[in-house]
């Protein structure tokens, strides 16, 4: 496939880059039924003009879309619980004593391969198989029988209460406006995503929304759901305040999902992700930072943030955010920001209460 590279003199540079979506193929030894093989590259070029000296840096990411697999996601029996996922077409299946506990550990981390129309695991002294709709392990002569289920969500399709700011209701964007570039509080026309089933999706390559209005303290509700890994996404309370979205489930050598990872040095003791493919709920209570009548900070912004129903920060003080978003400094009030980042992810049911 060729591809075309744009860009603009910069000094003695000329900076270009692309980016570029390959289609669907098959991906040799890929687990069949868990992820396809759409493949995403961005690359980035720099050299000198004169040729005297030529600098050339290229980063590639790779999208792989989620396809349904019932083998996928949560699994409970004889004492004990699983999440089994795929990464980079293995199979692995971590062995818990509960689901969502802090600074879980897992009691054995199987991995292994589809073989025909069943699952083969082992790892830690334990042996595996999932196969006609049950995963039996064993550790010795005595088999673990787990059962597939899907965990509730105790906010999932909440109401809004009366009063509160609709911004999407599955029907249209119109709450919404493209970010214009490196300007994150200037809106650079309609936004750019599609409506796909009554859930928003990110269009990769597009912009970032921005909410045409403008919120202080409130209560932030929304339902997102990752399509493939990997995926990097997030809330932006005020477009500053981070609220990471990304595909880690099952994954504890991941940055964890829900992070405040542009305003705090706190990681969420607890990862509450879900499977790709399965809605996911975000609440957030927010307080903005105070300031005195000469505009002085006179008290910082604080967030409680639950993913799934369970709270991975409670009124964790925030720093001022760091990164592209530390352009902007803090201020009482600001638009909300869903973020994207190169890859599709689905929200839907995005509701904001402010505080009276």
């Amino acid at each position: 496939m060729n591809v075309i590279l744009r860009g603009k003199p910069m000094g003695d540079s000329v900076i270009l880059s692309a980016s570029e979506e390959f289609s669907p193929m098959h991906a040799p030894g890929r687990a069949a039924g868990s992820f396809a093989s759409l493949r995403m590259t961005r690359i980035a070029v720099a050299f000198f003009i004169p040729g005297v000296a030529t600098l050339f840096a290229a980063e590639t990411a790779s999208f792989v879309p989620a396809q349904p697999n019932p083998a996928i996601g949560d699994w409970q029996g004889g004492g004990f619980v699983a999440q089994v996922f795929t990464v980079d077409g293995r199979w692995q299946a971590n062995l818990l004593h509960a689901f969502d506990e802090p600074d879980a550990k897992p009691i054995a981390v199987l991995n292994g391969t589809a073989l025909a129309d069943e699952v083969a695991l082992s790892g830690g002294g334990w042996n595996g198989t999932i196969r006609d709709g049950r995963f039996t392990a064993r550790q010795g002569s005595n088999p673990i029988v787990f059962r597939h289920l899907t965990r509730p969500l105790p906010t999932l399709g909440a109401k809004p209460p009366p009063g509160a700011v609709v911004l999407f209701d599955g029907r249209n964007l119109d709450a919404w406006a493209a970010k214009s570039g490196k300007d994150w509080l200037k809106e650079a026309g309609p936004a750019p995503w599609k409506i796909v089933d009554g859930a928003a999706e990110i269009v990769p390559a597009t912009e970032s929304l921005i909410s045409h209005r403008q919120f202080g303290d409130a209560h932030v509700h929304l339902e997102f759901r990752t399509l493939g890994a990997p995926t990097n996404s997030g809330v932006y309370l005020q477009t500053r305040y981070e609220v990471n979205i990304n595909e880690t489930y099952g994954r504890f050598d991941a940055n964890p999902c829900g992070g405040l990872d542009n305003c705090s040095d706190v990681k969420p003791r607890v990862r509450a992700s879900r499977p790709p493919l399965e809605w996911q709920t975000l609440d957030i209570d927010f307080v903005a930072p105070r300031f005195d009548a000469t505009g002085r900070k006179s008290a910082p912004a604080r967030a409680t943030v639950r993913l799934n129903g369970v709270t991975l920060y409670d009124r964790q003080e925030l720093n001022p955010p760091k990164g592209a978003a530390g352009r902007l400094g803090e201020a009482p009030r600001g638009p909300l920001m869903l973020q994207e980042h190169g890859q599709p992810v689905q929200f839907r049911n995005i509701w904001v209460a402010e505080a009276k």
